[in-house]
């Protein structure tokens, strides 16, 4: 082969191997998420189902002890939705105590409603003083009464998640949701998840590495409590963290309508559309 001819098959070679090494469309959806995210959408009233039926499938609920489940459960299949239930009496935060003997009868009464997608068991025990045993025995309590739901357990206190002051561990939950609300009123946005989300997710997959993981982000207003309505930017900007820091693979939204706070996600009609382009961005990979 002369000269002329080799140079010829080394240029038509290095430009087969530059032209195949170029990002195609798949390259571009290689994304920290998949279009099959699911949402969840927090305390939303039977007659508003039908309203946010149109973009979720997935709704938490909580229940007092005056409250029938059942009824709730009837009208969100009526509108083909799930529903994760929270039976609010078995655990009085107030004392720090857990009710397990009140279980069984809310379980009995929902087990094989087609409607039920699983139960939560606890809330951010970490503030109220339930321990990681008492955890445990509100998960094989449910557990026991109906094996083929999921229980749910949810955390904050990211900073201090799996150390004494908030622990988690194997036997509390089949799924993991961590509560963020980064948005305050008189310190702006706090910046901690790039720090938290990792230690997080390194824990539940040290410990627990089949327990997916799930994002709560702040929707509400809280002035008491130092929280402010996001902006748009600042919704988008939660869940970008939530799938690049903690690789969330579900996001929920808190709150849908809650009247002891000063706005929520049903008052906050901008936020309520962004809601709606955030998750159709996500099903499109365009997020």
């Amino acid at each position: 082969m002369n000269l002329r001819l080799r140079r010829l098959v080394l240029a038509i070679s290095v430009g087969l191997l530059l032209t195949t090494s170029i990002p195609g469309p798949v390259a571009a959806q290689s994304v920290p998420y998949s279009r099959y995210t699911p949402f969840a959408l927090w305390e939303v009233p039977i007659g508003d189902l039908p309203t946010v039926a149109k973009n979720h499938k997935l709704i938490v609920k909580a229940f007092d002890a005056t409250m029938n489940p059942v009824r709730y459960l009837d009208a969100a299949r009526a509108y083909g939705l799930k529903v994760v239930v929270y039976f609010s009496e078995t655990v009085d935060y107030k004392s720090g105590t857990i009710h397990p003997s009140k279980i069984a009868p809310r379980v009995e009464k929902v087990k094989g409603h087609p409607a039920l997608y699983g139960y939560l068991s606890v809330k951010e025990p970490s503030w109220w003083g339930i321990s990681l045993s008492e955890m445990r025995t509100l998960y094989k309590t449910y557990r026991a009464l109906d094996p083929y739901h999921r229980v749910i357990a949810l955390l904050g206190d990211t900073p201090h998640f799996g150390t004494s002051r908030n622990p988690w561990g194997t036997g509390v939950a089949n799924m993991l949701w961590v509560n963020w609300y980064p948005v305050t009123c008189y310190s702006g946005y706090y910046t901690g998840a790039a720090v938290h989300f990792p230690k997080v997710r390194a824990y539940v997959e040290k410990v627990t590495p089949w327990v997916p993981l799930w994002l709560m982000v702040q929707g509400h207003e809280y002035r008491k409590g130092n929280k402010c309505t996001p902006t748009t930017s600042q919704l988008t900007r939660q869940v970008y963290e939530g799938f690049k820091y903690l690789k969330a693979e579900g996001i929920l939204w808190y709150t849908w309508n809650n009247p002891m706070f000063d706005r929520d996600l049903k008052r906050t009609p901008t936020l309520q559309t962004h809601m709606v382009t955030i998750m159709s961005k996500v099903r499109n990979l365009t997020f």
